[in-house]
């Protein structure tokens, strides 16, 4: 079995020691692929947190470029500015970068890793067995459950892992996981990928965040600096989401990071609850 993580940052420092630390030891992990890229639309956001070449600002790019010289299954791809005609779609160009890659190397299944996206490294274990399961053989993509760690600006003080938001906008399922399909691109969605054919891989999707919910990664965008959490806020409203579509409720969950405070609600009903779960091993 072989795996590819492809990974697309842009000003990731806050994260990216602690995520190599974390999964450098992912089972039968063969390569590991590192987009640096800012969509268009986030650089017209934020225009001084990128270069003139559409990369970080933040010493990301050095990182990479020495992660890349220590361990050979590092690829760093300094790729730049990513657009598309579909506003919203600016990240399909730089995220095709690892799938071509994936293209070379031929591994049996390419997860997505986010640069604030942890596994615990049992949950890497039980995943890929999970996956690889003969129920299974015929699913071109798998979902598991998101976790989503609460830390905003006015807790900041409190313990990381106190509480996490369930419900709302932090219940929409995340499909990470795709069995490796020759010629397989991002061509009008930005998160889930097609086959050479333009069809969907997601059409034949393992549910497994439905019937494996104790295995999960935990998502770090809520606990993030306030500085990123703002960038991101402003780059979302840029691409038009909550303007030319109908989820203005995403951008309202979002914004709500910046100024929520004890007894504050969150939109779509979401809740913030304490944290019980696993601490990734980075963090303790």
């Amino acid at each position: 079995m072989k795996i590819l993580l492809g990974t697309l940052v842009l000003n990731e420092m806050e994260w990216l020691p602690k995520l190599y630390e974390q999964h450098k030891d992912w089972p039968e992990l063969v390569t590991w692929v590192f987009v640096e890229s800012a969509d268009i639309a986030y650089a017209r956001a934020n225009p001084e947190m990128t270069t003139r070449d559409g990369l970080s600002v933040d010493g990301t790019t050095e990182f990479l470029q020495e992660l890349a010289k220590k361990d050979d299954r590092i690829i760093h791809l300094p790729y730049g500015f990513s657009s598309h005609r579909d506003a919203a779609q600016g990240k399909c160009a730089a995220r095709n970068q690892y799938l071509i890659i994936a293209n070379q190397v031929k591994p049996d299944f390419v997860y997505v890793l986010d640069a604030d996206e942890f596994y615990v490294k049992s949950h890497q274990q039980a995943i890929n067995q999970i996956v690889t399961h003969s129920a299974y053989k015929d699913c071109t993509s798998f979902t598991f459950k998101q976790t989503s760690i609460w830390h905003p600006p006015s807790i900041a003080d409190e313990y990381l892992f106190k509480y996490e938001v369930i419900g709302g906008f932090w219940a929409i399922p995340h499909c990470h996981m795709w069995r490796y399909v020759p010629g397989m691109k991002y061509a009008k969605n930005h998160n889930h990928p097609c086959d050479i054919h333009d069809k969907p891989l997601t059409e034949n999707m393992a549910q497994c965040h439905k019937k494996f919910a104790s295995y999960s990664f935990i998502h770090m965008a809520c606990a993030a600096s306030l500085k990123s959490r703002h960038a991101k806020h402003k780059y979302y409203i840029e691409r038009g989401e909550g303007v030319t579509d109908s989820r203005g409720w995403y951008v309202d969950s979002r914004a709500a990071f910046e100024t929520w405070k004890h007894g504050d609600a969150l939109p779509g009903g979401a809740q913030v609850i304490y944290y019980r779960g696993l601490v990734p091993e980075v963090f303790l």
